[in-house]
């Protein structure tokens, strides 16, 4: 009975974190949206701001209890949300520079992107086998913060 009820949890947990990945699709047309009415800075806070928030979620509870299941579920829809809300500001200031620009820049954009992201990977891996959750967790708390203060003290041009 008790293997019985653990094979449902992880069910109701992959089904979860399944519909979890529909944040990024619901996060690029409203990150779209709040560009387009010139709010793209406070925007861009936002998105670093709800990923930081993604990572506390995920400190807050005992592993392995319900609340901490929920909890997980709750910040793979909040990162989701501000990484891909965050892509989506980044390809609008892209596309509002000349054309003569837009390309190269497109395509160092997104080699950073993914080189970043694989980069992002070995890191965590490499903490959560070292530190477990907490260690990896806390690395990708610290990445959104550091983002956050350089956002905040970087040379404005008007």
């Amino acid at each position: 009975m008790i293997a019985r009820m653990t094979f449902i949890r992880l069910g109701v947990a992959a089904l979860l974190f399944a519909l979890a990945g529909v944040a990024g699709a619901v996060a690029a047309p409203i990150a779209g949206r709040v560009a387009d009415r010139g709010w793209s800075r406070a925007a861009t806070g936002a998105a670093m701001l709800i990923s930081a928030l993604a990572f506390v979620l995920t400190l807050v509870s005992e592993a392995g209890s319900t609340t901490s299941l929920a909890l997980l579920v709750a910040a793979a829809i909040l990162l989701d949300f501000g990484v891909q809300g965050n892509v989506v500001l980044g390809y609008r200031a892209l596309f509002m520079l000349g054309a003569e620009y837009r390309s190269r820049l497109n395509g160092l954009y997104m080699a950073t992107f993914f080189l970043a992201g694989a980069a992002g990977s070995g890191v965590g891996a490499w903490a959560f086998a070292r530190g477990g959750w907490e260690l990896a967790s806390c690395i990708g708390l610290a990445l959104p913060v550091v983002a956050l203060i350089y956002f905040a003290t970087e040379h404005r041009v008007e």
